[in-house]
């Protein structure tokens, strides 16, 4: 049983009362469009090519690599639960309820959104639990799921994938291009003049996010802000 309580530098995870480890949040100084650590938001080059969204909010840094002992972030609680639910379902419950705790003591103006919209995959993406080989999963739906359940913000999955496209091996540049009408948006009607809650596992480049902002956009939503478990920077 995964419980989480709220402090001012993390969040504190327990597992049957045990505490497990903290997640913790970047702290200042760090860019308030795409959450860089380090940078100011005037200073911040990463999200110069982003578009669709207003800002990002991530929950802490995320360290993508485990490498060696030596190696940045390799004892770093929250990237350790970030991979895990690459592979176990049962992570997106600690880490989904981090996220709630942030919308309601760390980011208040989350909480007047209307409606969260996972980043979907497309079926042949999607993650196969090793604890259960029979059940898929898409991490962003399945963190949207716990963020809903206890914020009461309603869940929605708005959006589409049209096909698969990995974006691990290939280059900014070819990311960018690889997600041009990669998405896509099912009843339209849902979203006219919502705020838009897009909830993903992790921001790297910030071209999945905006194609999806800019599709939930075109489609009427009113704001679409980003939540995240993880900024990266590997």
């Amino acid at each position: 049983m995964w419980q989480c309580t709220y402090s001012q530098d993390g969040i504190e995870v327990y597992s049957y009362r045990t505490l497990k480890g903290r997640y913790l949040f970047i702290q200042d100084p760090y860019c308030r469009k795409c959450a860089c650590p380090n940078v100011t938001t005037d200073e911040c080059r990463w999200h110069q090519e982003s578009y669709g969204f207003e800002r990002v909010y991530a929950m802490g840094a995320y360290y993508p690599s485990r490498g060696s002992p030596t190696a940045v972030g390799w004892y770093d609680f929250l990237s350790n639960h970030i991979r895990g639910l690459k592979s176990y379902l049962g992570y997106a419950t600690p880490l989904g309820l981090g996220l709630s705790l942030c919308v309601q003591n760390r980011f208040k103006e989350l909480r007047e959104m209307d409606v969260i919209v996972p980043v979907p995959k497309f079926r042949t993406e999607l993650k196969q639990d090793k604890n259960n080989p029979d059940t898929t999963y898409n991490q962003a739906t399945e963190l949207s799921k716990v963020i809903s359940d206890n914020t009461g913000i309603h869940y929605l999955e708005a959006l589409r994938k049209t096909r698969a496209q990995g974006m691990k091996h290939l280059s900014l540049d070819e990311k960018w291009l690889a997600v041009k009408g990669l998405y896509e948006v099912g009843d339209v009607n849902c979203l006219s003049s919502n705020r838009i809650l897009l909830v993903d596992d992790v921001y790297t480049s910030g071209a999945t996010v905006s194609e999806c902002s800019a599709v939930l956009n075109q489609a009427g939503a009113g704001i679409v802000n980003v939540l995240v478990a993880g900024r990266d920077v590997g």
